[in-house]
């Protein structure tokens, strides 16, 4: 089932929620909150933010957050959800579901730089997370990811498709920056650390004041390389990328030309990831 903002499609998903979890209740009416690749969120009538999977991978990911969260929080600013309430596939909902009371905040407007404030709070709390002990992660469920391959992987899916799309000049620099991404051994060069993998835009809440209110979306958390987690702030504007940097380095982060290199490269391939998962999910919205 897609559940959308439609009127009758939150009524079946107030049903479905109130039958899996009848401790909630009331839940309806429902407030829709937004949707991603693999989720739609809603807000219930008590206050709780319930994340209702729309794919198989959303399945996976909510049972790391179960064992995964916990670990994160005692290590990070308390701006991580505490999930309470959670299933596993079910016939009401077919790629689970995963609750947790509801955060502050609102998320940044896209296409506006937040407050320094804002990226001094991430950057301190990104080098508190990428401090958190490897071995204690991979206890708690948290597995190994080679950002570099996953991406490299998503290049046999994506090249086809602009192929058909771009131009001949356009596509000529395309195919030189995956030659030269392929060969780059710098990506390869990294201390494994406790990573978010997502951190744009839409993960994070922001508060009245311009503080860091909530960190959303873990189901993709991963030991891997730190660099990978400066690229997708790098939307907020240079200006903003530098404040955060600061701020990581004064928390004792560490970032040195290696890691500016690689948040670069990451940044650059940032869209690529996106092309090819509109496409292995023919999504034809997402890819245009």
């Amino acid at each position: 089932m897609s559940y959308q903002t439609r009127a009758e499609e939150l009524e079946d998903l107030t049903w479905a929620l109130e039958h899996s979890f009848p401790e909630l209740c009331p839940i309806g009416p429902l407030r829709f909150i937004g949707h991603g690749f693999r989720s739609v969120a809603v807000e219930t009538a008590g206050g709780v933010l319930m994340r209702v999977g729309t794919s198989l991978e959303a399945a996976t990911g909510y049972e790391l957050e179960m064992r995964a969260l916990p670990f994160i929080r005692s290590f990070v600013d308390p701006v991580v959800p505490t999930p309470r309430w959670y299933t596993e596939p079910v016939n009401e909902l077919p790629h689970g579901a995963l609750g947790y009371p509801k955060l502050s905040g609102h998320n940044p407007k896209w296409g506006i730089e937040p407050p320094i404030s804002f990226a001094h709070a991430l950057g301190r709390f990104m080098a508190q997370l990428h401090s958190a002990p490897v071995s204690e992660a991979r206890a708690s469920g948290i597995g190994d990811v080679d950002a570099t391959e996953r991406l490299i992987g998503a290049e046999d899916i994506v090249l086809p498709v602009l192929r058909e799309r771009l131009p001949y000049s356009e596509f000529a620099h395309v195919q030189e920056w995956w030659g030269d991404f392929r060969s780059d051994d710098h990506m390869r060069r990294y201390e494994a650390r406790v990573c978010h993998h997502d951190l744009w835009h839409g993960n994070l809440l922001i508060d009245e004041e311009g503080g860091l209110s909530g960190v959303l979306d873990w189901a993709h958390i991963e030991i891997g390389d730190s660099a990978h987690d400066f690229a997708a702030p790098k939307y907020f504007g240079e200006q903003f990328w530098n404040r955060l940097l600061e701020a990581y380095l004064a928390a004792g982060g560490e970032f040195g030309p290696d890691e500016h290199h690689r948040a670069q490269k990451y940044w650059e391939g940032r869209e690529f990831g996106g092309i090819a998962w509109a496409i292995e999910h023919s999504d034809d919205a997402e890819l245009e």
